[in-house]
């Protein structure tokens, strides 16, 4: 990847990308100077003119738009440019540090396609994470890491998005709100995220929201129990336990086996439960997963002898 960029007062600022992979890893530091900022427009390709350079640059085509398919931030970015990833609608992920302060306008209009964030926390000082989970309304998996790369927890966002109805014989246009996703945007105690709160609005999604997301929002937080209360991790288990077979589903189809084995083992999941998983790795024709669970109910359980059978003539 080559990039085209200037310096500043404070370092490094990146004007434009260019290269062939869509996995797109800005460099913490150029020429030894930290890179600080990225340009507005920086990925966009629906803006042209004012100065910006060729199409090509050196034979490498210019990375913007669609072709952008994950993005890490530099670890000491402060300021991302208005519009930087405009209408990126290819982007899947991000990843990027805490200590961004300045979001430019727009910057995520039309990343519509972003489902997983992947940021690391400094615990003192201010946080974007709020920030950027108030631009993105859709359907969020989250690594939540504290600031040396360690993961701390993984969090499920739902979506949710405004509707503005009219009442017409009041000329009025009132705003309605659908999906649970906003109340989980408000899980902040000024812009430090607040796990308890997170925890909390557990009933909501499970009304509000299909198994297979409800489930892996708790097997999430049970797997990854970090700040998790008792009270909390009760209400997960019963709400897994209850929906055994959508959660063993949901897994195999994500391919966490790691998670597979944790849930046939714990004590929340009786012997249906398991059964339950189990036809659920015998639909997906996963035969290792269907003998990974079959082993761990005969250590559970041990084994269940046929009923006999009688035959009359």
């Amino acid at each position: 990847m080559k990039l085209l960029y200037e310096e500043t007062l404070d370092g490094i600022s990146v004007r434009r990308c260019y290269g062939l992979d869509g996995i797109v890893q800005i460099p913490d530091r150029i020429d030894g100077k930290p890179v600080t900022g990225l340009e507005g427009y920086l990925f966009s390709e629906t803006v042209r003119g004012r100065g910006v350079p060729p199409h090509e640059y050196e034979g490498e085509p210019e990375l913007c738009g669609s072709q952008v398919k994950e993005l890490v931030l530099p670890r000491y970015a402060k300021r991302i440019g208005a519009y930087a990833f405009y209408n990126c609608s290819g982007l899947r992920k991000l990843s990027c540090q805490s200590t961004v302060d300045d979001w430019g306008a727009g910057v995520f209009t039309g990343c519509t396609g972003i489902a997983s964030l992947d940021i690391c926390v400094r615990e003192e000082g201010k946080s974007c994470f709020r920030e950027i989970l108030s631009e993105l309304r859709q359907t969020l998996d989250v690594d939540y890491r504290r600031e040396d790369g360690t993961l701390l927890a993984k969090l499920v966002f739902p979506e949710y998005f405004e509707e503005s109805v009219e009442n017409t014989p009041a000329r009025i246009i009132m705003r309605e709100m659908h999906g649970c996703g906003h109340m989980y945007r408000y899980c902040f105690d000024g812009t430090r995220f607040d796990v308890g709160e997170y925890d909390r609005l557990f009933p909501h999604v499970t009304v509000q929201e299909k198994p297979e997301l409800v489930t892996r929002l708790a097997l999430y937080r049970l797997y990854w129990p970090w700040g998790l209360k008792e009270e909390a991790a009760k209400a997960y288990q019963d709400y897994i336990a209850a929906h055994a077979g959508d959660a063993a589903e949901g897994i195999l189809k994500r391919g966490e086996r790691d998670i597979l084995g944790l849930m046939a083992r714990s004590g929340f999941i009786g012997r249906d439960g398991l059964g339950q998983m189990l036809d659920a790795a015998s639909r997906g024709g996963n035969a290792a997963d269907a003998a990974l669970l079959m082993d761990i109910k005969h250590e559970r359980f041990g084994h269940v002898p046929l009923r006999a059978r009688t035959f009359e003539l």
